[in-house]
């Protein structure tokens, strides 16, 4: 996988990921943006430019949407790339196009509590099935949707990706981008939520890819209060050099973090609490 540039960003979303990508190539802190805004006349409190650059909250009000114009100079970005990114996003999230290599719609409208991938590695060294455990709760009310998205390699077609629902949800509209290799459904609740309401739901991702597997990872579209990872090896093709790996939107790298090994079932697993890096990941290697 690779990540966007700011300039990638800036055309697909969403907001948030925009937003922290060109902070991060001005080199400002948080506090010497909220003072520089302050010099321009917007007050715009620290926890609240915290909020809209991890996604827990999108700036909607007149009040908000003049300091995104602000930070546009501020940050050195085109006008309005920012606000393009805020208007494009419709009420139920699904944007205009494909969103190419982002984790994530800019629906903001699901808290994402926890999420639970189960990944099976057959003989063959392909991670061809993933078993997707995740509950949410619901932002406001009326929420009935999770969009499920999911990247591919070049040996197969999006077409022949498939997220089968398990348990709590159906699928809905289907959209595929050959060129960026995603592919994205819709996962409709068996009714709307009120807001503050939790859903339990699980699918399962069947990809046919024809390549050996060397890693997965999720995307985090804002924030994660619980990841737990689970790699599942066939006892015909054990890995090597398991480890977890965390990053961002801005880097070149991932970062490896914590060396992995496997247990009695031929497994490694990874669980991490409040995340908010934009991928976080199992990696391996094939003697």
């Amino acid at each position: 996988m690779t990540t966007p540039s700011l300039e990638a960003l800036l055309r697909i979303g969403p907001f948030h990921s925009a937003l922290r990508a060109a902070i991060r190539r001005r080199g400002l802190t948080l506090e010497r943006l909220r003072l520089r805004l302050a010099q321009q006349d917007v007050a715009v409190a620290l926890s609240t430019l915290s909020d809209w650059q991890q996604g827990r909250v999108r700036p909607v009000s007149p009040k908000s949407l003049k300091a995104v114009a602000v930070l546009e100079e501020l940050l050195e970005v085109p006008s309005r790339s920012l606000l393009a990114l805020l208007e494009h996003a419709g009420p139920n999230g699904w944007p205009d196009v494909i969103p190419g290599m982002m984790p994530g719609f800019n629906t903001n409208d699901l808290e994402i509590i926890s999420r639970h991938d189960r990944v099976f590695v057959n003989a063959e060294r392909r991670a061809s099935r993933v078993h997707v455990r995740m509950v949410v709760r619901a932002r406001q009310d009326g929420v009935d949707r999770f969009h499920a998205h999911y990247f591919c390699d070049d040996s197969v077609r999006t077409q022949q990706v498939r997220h089968e629902p398990i348990r709590n949800c159906r699928v809905g509209r289907t959209a595929r981008n050959e060129t960026e290799r995603v592919t994205v459904d819709e996962l409709l609740f068996d009714r709307p939520l009120a807001a503050d309401e939790t859903w339990v739901f699980e699918f399962v991702v069947h990809d046919p890819t024809r390549l050996d597997s060397i890693e997965y990872a999720h995307g985090v579209r804002c924030f994660l209060a619980q990841s737990l990872i689970e790699v599942h090896f066939s006892p015909e093709a054990l890995p090597v050099d398991p480890h977890v790996y965390l990053q961002d939107w801005q880097e070149d790298e991932p970062h490896r973090t914590m060396d992995l090994a496997l247990d009695h079932t031929n497994s490694v697993h990874h669980f991490e609490t409040n995340v908010s890096v934009n991928w976080v990941g199992v990696r391996w290697r094939w003697a």
